[in-house]
């Protein structure tokens, strides 16, 4: 068995040389060999830049300004005066709850108060010819004041059958209908309002990656059926999420046609960055025999093979950190049939 693997590994070895002193017959005779026509290929330049490679994370849409409304006060819907759909502001009525209990009592109440208010004024007036008792103008102004009191209770409880709209918006969802019981301690809310202005994304970011954004990166942020939105980091979490081992980042977003509350997306951040790098298409970039990456150039009408040493990839491009100067013209399309030193033709 031994001997039958080192046999295996000697052939393969011999198989490797040789195939490298083929393709070196093979490069030689394409040269010398006038009968062969010069290969027809095309040249293109090199591109020199920033070059940026990415992580890429799941992130969701949220807003602060969503409003999910309860009535405070307890009782059957009245009347809804809006449609979904409807824009709304501050402090708007939207919907009244029977308040008919609170509105009797109301009555009753300011009919006791022109009463005392009448009996107050009378015994005032002769008190104030020194005639009739003190006290007695002190109980009328003390169940006067009383009285007040308890309109000004009542009103304000009357308030709390009112559901009004806490921010500028749209109703976005009315989930209740008229003679519906509605309170605060239902499930569903009588309705929704929201405002899409404001809006934000949140993301959590592995820790592997804390020494890397800070706020105010650029980054892009990448929606279903939707173009890419580029903007800001505007705030970082302080605490890692022990669960997952991440932290949150909050990513302002500008105002676009389609965006939602709850709709996922995709944030890209910068992980690397250099500067006046020479970049290519990754395509271009091929392998020779010992597994080093090259490229031909142009030089006098010849494919010269250049090896290149490779950074980061991105986006189908790739760093290029030695080998090129960055004025070179390489050989775009019809390279993976050339030879060093190879007469080449142009398109």
């Amino acid at each position: 068995m031994d001997a039958l693997i080192a046999k295996r590994d000697s052939l393969k070895n011999v198989q490797t040389s040789l195939g490298k002193e083929l393709a070196a017959i093979e490069e030689q005779i394409a040269l010398m060999d006038t009968s062969i026509k010069a290969p027809i290929v095309e040249l293109a330049s090199i591109s020199q830049g920033a070059f940026n490679s990415y992580f890429q994370t799941q992130g969701i849409i949220g807003t602060d300004n969503q409003a999910k409304l309860w009535p405070t006060a307890a009782g059957s819907i009245k009347k809804i005066f809006v449609r979904e759909g409807d824009r709304v502001s501050v402090g708007q009525k939207l919907a009244q709850l029977d308040d008919a209990v609170e509105r009797q009592t109301l009555g009753q109440l300011e009919v006791n108060l022109d009463l005392a208010n009448e009996n107050y004024s009378r015994l005032k007036k002769l008190w104030d010819q020194q005639i009739g008792s003190e006290m007695q103008m002190l109980q009328a102004k003390t169940q006067k004041e009383s009285i007040e009191e308890q309109i000004k209770q009542v009103r304000e409880r009357l308030s709390l059958y009112t559901i009004t709209s806490p921010i500028t918006g749209t109703v976005d969802k009315i989930y209740s209908k008229e003679g519906e019981f509605a309170s605060a301690g239902t499930p569903m809310p009588v309705m929704t309002v929201v405002n899409l202005t404001g809006m934000y994304m949140t993301a959590d970011v592995s820790e592997n990656y804390i020494s890397v954004v800070k706020i105010g990166n650029p980054v892009e942020v990448l929606l279903p059926n939707s173009d890419t939105l580029r903007t800001t980091v505007a705030r970082i979490g302080n605490v890692i999420n022990p669960n997952n081992r991440t932290f949150e980042v909050s990513i302002n977003l500008p105002s676009a046609i389609g965006l939602k509350p709850n709709l996922v997306g995709n944030v890209r951040f910068i992980e690397y960055h250099a500067d006046n790098v020479v970049i290519l298409p990754s395509s271009m970039i091929m392998r020779d025999a010992e597994d080093r990456p090259f490229v031909f150039i142009e030089e006098n009408m010849r494919a010269k093979k250049v090896i290149v040493q490779t950074g980061r990839s991105a986006d189908g491009n790739s760093e290029i950190i030695g080998g090129l100067v960055g004025t070179e013209r390489i050989v775009s399309k019809g390279a993976r049939k050339l030879s060093d030193g190879q007469e080449i033709r142009l398109k």
